[in-house]
């Protein structure tokens, strides 16, 4: 997927609280060669300065992890560089953190260990995780500020 050019300064520069800023978790980036996912990704990505679309390292690990080859994962490489990584880096305390209300909520073997991480990176960068996932649900559920949508509505595109 092609970024668009940089947006004017001033749409770069606005407070965090006046920004959008996306994740895309790897359930999105796998069915990206969907025409109807590719559809949504962009028109969400329209919305946004391209300054705003995340990257973190366990999405980046999940994609990679994806590549077929040697040239599949170069090519991951490639296009993951178009996007900038999330500024903050979630500590070990927020990470356990939502574990331990999802424990606590009867939820925690219902969110695998690196959806966890991805909200991590998402609530300490104020950023949307864009998925196709009920993984993100369940983080939702016991932690209200965590913001997530579903790229496509859910059972639409499997």
């Amino acid at each position: 997927m092609r970024r668009r050019s940089s947006p004017p300064l001033a749409e770069s520069t606005l407070p965090l609280a006046d920004r959008t800023r996306l994740l895309l978790d790897n359930s999105v980036w796998q069915r990206m060669p969907r025409p109807k996912v590719r559809a949504a990704v962009e028109a969400l990505l329209a919305q946004v300065s391209p300054l705003d679309v995340l990257i973190c390292p366990p999405v980046a690990a999940e994609v990679g992890f994806s590549a077929r080859d040697g040239k599949g994962h170069d090519r991951v490489r490639q296009a993951l560089a178009e996007f900038p990584d999330c500024e903050k880096h979630p500590g070990t305390s927020l990470v356990l953190d939502i574990q331990n209300r999802l424990w606590k909520g009867g939820l925690l073997r219902a969110v695998g260990a690196t959806d966890t991480e991805i909200a991590a990176y998402a609530i300490a960068n104020g950023a949307t995780v864009v998925h196709y996932d009920a993984d993100f649900e369940h983080v939702a559920k016991v932690w209200p500020d965590f913001r997530h949508r579903w790229v496509m509505p859910r059972g639409s595109v499997d």
